[in-house]
């Protein structure tokens, strides 16, 4: 039986894929001087932020991207997200039936937190794991075995919903159930199989999840 309910954040609670694209055009924009296709930016879901710069702007100096980034999205972000259909109200009945909600993700606490509150959802989320709490990140196992610390559980009794190969890595070497969720954006699956990772389940709504739990 699931107990622990872990879920990514970015393309899978909340839809924040418009401002993260914008952020980053922006940013290859100031950097490079010019904006990139849209799926070079949509490869990178599910990375650090650190990971992706040194990736896509190697010449360029970490810090300065990294401000640059988090500053616009800083300022441009209010208004711009919001929770995909009904998975608050899946969160919701999660926790009236006594299930425990874990968020992993890669983003910072404080941005994480700056978003659920002006999406009223900090409420139904009892245990957060940022980037800022793991050494190693997605897909290492490191975010889910920390959660499942929190929580005084076993891998057997959790359950990870993701949108990216990253998400499914994580429970693929944390030992936990994975939910691979379609309402986000298109997953290359054959990438991510050679990768290594493939998902337990597949769901295209969020009530899905309460057939598998």
């Amino acid at each position: 039986m699931k107990k622990y309910i872990i879920w990514d954040f970015d393309g899978t609670i909340a839809n924040t894929n418009d401002i993260i694209i914008e952020t980053w055009q922006a940013t290859f924009k100031r950097f490079l001087g010019h904006e990139v296709p849209v799926k070079e930016i949509e490869a990178t879901f599910g990375e650090t932020l650190k990971h992706s710069i040194l990736e896509k702007l190697p010449d360029a100096k970490y810090e300065d991207v990294r401000d640059f980034y988090r500053e616009y999205q800083d300022s441009h972000c209010k208004g711009r997200a919001y929770v995909f259909p009904g998975v608050k109200e899946l969160m919701e009945r999660l926790c009236s039936e006594g299930y425990k909600i874990g968020v992993a993700t890669s983003r910072t606490a404080y941005s994480f937190h700056r978003y659920t509150k002006e999406l009223e959802i900090d409420h139904l989320i009892d245990e957060l794991i940022s980037m800022e709490d793991v050494k190693n990140h997605k897909p290492h196992p490191e975010s889910i075995t920390a959660l499942l610390d929190k929580f005084g559980g076993k891998p057997e009794e959790a359950i990870m919903l993701g949108d990216t190969k990253y998400d499914i890595g994580c429970a693929n070497n944390a030992g936990v159930d994975s939910v691979l969720v379609g309402w986000s954006h298109y997953v290359d699956e054959e990438d991510m199989a050679a990768a290594g990772y493939v998902p337990t389940y597949r769901i295209k709504t969020p009530s899905e999840l309460l057939e598998i739990i």
